[in-house]
């Protein structure tokens, strides 16, 4: 099946945005995250009815700094494992569809944060890893039925997540 840009049109209007003291480069060479505050726009608090109570949510986000340059890009190093003790030189160039840089065709994040609290529209969470003023799209609750318990790895990876675990022991993911 074959369909051109032509036959879709994709509207995208944000319901949101964070808000971190911490730097980019802070953000960046995090391992953990950092805390924040998703501000919801007015227009959209009725939709966090029923959201406390859950530990973690997925924010699904627009990467607003990544240029046109950039999202040009299909093959990538992964970068942020730089700070596990890898050199670039170390690391494989593989498709941008197998990592989660930023540096992709259409730059929309996914990240599943800790929701530590509701105060009306701003959901204070931990483990942040987007920047300062990033566009949220939508967000959803983490729920039980979204755990993969049987994951494969390529290769590649699993080698990379045993070398980081070294520099990082109890590491879970790169």
């Amino acid at each position: 099946m074959s369909s051109t840009m032509a036959e879709f049109r994709i509207e995208v209007k944000p319901i949101g945005v964070v808000h971190v003291e911490a730097g980019d480069e802070e953000v960046k060479k995090s391992v953990n995250g950092v805390p924040g505050v998703v501000e919801i726009f007015p227009e959209y608090e009725q939709g966090l009815k029923g959201l406390e109570g859950f530990s973690h949510i997925i924010l699904v986000t627009f990467l607003h700094k990544t240029s046109d340059r950039d999202r040009e890009t299909l093959l990538v190093k992964p970068r942020r494992l730089v700070k596990y003790g890898f050199t670039l030189e170390e690391l494989p160039l593989i498709g941008v569809f197998a990592t989660d840089s930023p540096h992709r065709p259409n730059p929309i994040g996914v990240s599943i944060v800790e929701l530590a609290r509701v105060e009306g529209r701003f959901l204070h969470v931990k483990g942040l890893d987007v920047f300062n003023g990033t566009p949220v799209l939508d967000l959803k609750p983490y729920t039980p039925g979204r755990v993969v318990r049987e994951v494969r790895l390529p290769e590649w990876y699993a080698s990379l997540l045993e070398k980081a675990r070294r520099v990082e022991p109890g590491l879970s993911d790169l």
